[in-house]
């Protein structure tokens, strides 16, 4: 920084060395402003840099809004453009609710009644399935595929009742009473009934739709078909009481 010479006219009567602290004081003075003049530069040079990183921080801050705005909006575009898919689906969907929902209540209908004429297994469990995919099919919430899901779902599970052997504990009603019984079904061919002590068994005759009571007659037969099912014993051949096949009949 370029200081200026400042010359002062002394009065001539001052002594030697009365001009000499004069200058002195001036040389002083004058440092001090240029100490103070230097002090104020470096401030404010610092608040030049500041303001400089400053800068540079919203700049950087800008640019990484804009990119993120910009992917942002092209995440935006993709989700508009897939929700015009999904309405045009489900606007498709509508058309094939009209055929499929109906079909699927028939079906429900046709495993209903099917239910009530054949043998009276598991009747509770069954109905109510039925029952709750009645159910099913008028909830909103619930997609087309699943609602066929389910119904499709039944009906193996009715199927598989064919191909298997089964016991559970249930009750029966006998003479005006009900009493604690252990069931016994052979696929869909019997379905038999023994007490816990033996002394009363039966099974379902399908032709007359009816119990056969038949006192302790079936009780070994019924108690080893009963321990296979329950795999206490190994399979075997056993003996019990079948429904005629049809046509084979004379």
């Amino acid at each position: 920084m370029k200081f200026k010479y400042i010359f002062f006219l002394l009065p001539l009567y001052l002594t030697s060395q009365e001009i000499i602290d004069e200058a002195l004081d001036i040389q002083v003075d004058s440092s001090n402003l240029s100490a103070k003049a230097q002090s104020d530069i470096e401030k404010l040079d610092e608040v030049s840099k500041k303001l400089y990183f400053e800068y540079k921080d919203t700049l950087n801050e800008y640019k990484s809004l804009k990119n993120y705005d910009d992917q942002l909006s092209k995440i935006i575009d993709s989700q508009l453009i897939e929700i015009k898919s999904i309405n045009e689906q489900l606007d498709s969907l509508d058309d094939i609710n009209i055929d499929i929902l109906p079909l699927l209540k028939r079906m429900i209908d046709a495993l209903r009644l099917f239910i009530e004429v054949d043998i009276p297994f598991l009747l509770d469990e069954r109905v109510a399935r039925v029952n709750n995919l009645d159910e099913l099919i008028l909830r909103s919430d619930v997609t087309t595929a699943e609602k066929y899901r389910k119904v499709f779902e039944a009906y193996q599970i009715e199927s598989n009742f064919g191909k298997t052997i089964e016991n559970y504990s249930n009750y029966i009603t006998l003479d005006n009473q009900e009493i604690a019984v252990d069931y016994f079904r052979l696929g869909r061919l019997g379905l038999f009934y023994r007490t816990p002590d033996g002394d009363e068994t039966g099974y379902w005759d399908s032709s007359e739709e009816m119990w056969v009571h038949v006192g302790n007659d079936l009780d070994k037969d019924i108690k080893s078909a009963l321990d296979i099912s329950n795999r206490q014993a190994p399979p075997n051949f056993i003996t019990l009481p079948l429904k005629p096949i049809a046509g084979d009949e004379k």
